[in-house]
């Protein structure tokens, strides 16, 4: 059984006077209670090191809200949104699977993949998933070539002031694609070569946030970013680098996504635009 109350505090005048110009930040300091069972599963033969395929798997459901909301008859769509304590409770039913190959090719060289599908239904007392809730894509361990959570939804992209707040990339939707060739160069250093993909979308339309919605199209609207590391293997840690830059743009106009033509390392605004390093504890998979 899971709980939480989210009470954002201490918001600043700043904060607040940016909401009037970007209604997205508001949905960051919500009052939030959710409530509700989650069941995990867990699956892997990984520690079989001397197997040539390997597999993980984890499937994790969390219903929040669903007796409470029968209970209570609560819709918010048709004005019957109901409150326990004072804050309206999420209803809601989200879904995440996350698979996980490993290939040993022998000779210290491992190509490793995975792929990540995770949806949420906010149906209900809700409208949409709670914040904290919802996907995120980017990072150290996602896709490596943007910003934590700075990718989507979908095709909508924000371009915010150097003076502004920016507001986490949130959605009801995730698939994640990653492959990464491991290779063992010298004692305790690991060189990698990999390939990410993914975004998020929003299970209903958002005015705020056009494009952001799930479509058949989706398949189209994927970030992509490759890129090198180098990992330190110290038996108790692995210190992991990684110098990514993304090869395919999802907000830009159909057709010119991939943007493979303006990669330009000796250009010194390229480099700052579009170089992301990482530096991160584990391998991000």
């Amino acid at each position: 059984m899971d709980i939480q109350y989210v009470n954002p505090f201490n918001v600043s005048d700043l904060y607040r006077e940016q909401i009037a110009l970007n209604p997205n930040l508001e949905r960051i300091i919500e009052e939030q209670l959710i409530f509700g069972p989650t069941y995990t599963f867990t699956f892997t033969n990984t520690m079989e090191t001397a197997k040539k395929n390997t597999f993980y798997y984890q499937g994790h459901v969390d219903l929040a809200g669903n007796v409470t909301g029968l209970i209570t008859g609560a819709d918010v769509d048709a004005g019957k949104q109901k409150e326990v304590f004072g804050v309206p409770f999420s209803q809601y039913v989200k879904l995440e699977n996350d698979f996980r190959h490993y290939l040993n090719l022998g000779r210290g060289l491992d190509l490793a993949s995975r792929i990540i599908v995770g949806t949420g239904l906010p149906y209900g007392n809700s409208r949409e998933m709670p914040f904290i809730k919802q996907f995120f894509v980017g990072g150290t361990n996602s896709v490596r070539a943007f910003r934590a959570r700075s990718v989507g939804p979908g095709a909508y992209h924000e371009e915010v002031p150097p003076s502004s707040f920016l507001p986490d990339q949130s959605g009801d939707i995730k698939l994640e694609l990653n492959t990464e060739l491991r290779a063992h160069i010298y004692s305790v250093v690991e060189g990698a070569v990999f390939v990410d993909a993914g975004n998020v979308w929003l299970m209903n339309e958002d005015p705020n946030k056009p494009g952001a919605e799930f479509s058949k199209d989706f398949l189209k609207e994927l970030a992509v970013g490759t890129g090198v590391g180098l990992r330190f293997d110290f038996n108790f840690l692995i210190l992991r680098t990684d110098l990514a830059f993304p090869i395919r743009l999802p907000y830009l106009p159909e057709g010119n996504r991939w943007v493979f033509d303006q990669v330009d390392f000796g250009n010194r605004d390229w480099r700052r635009e579009n170089l992301v390093f990482n530096l991160a504890i584990g391998y991000p998979f």
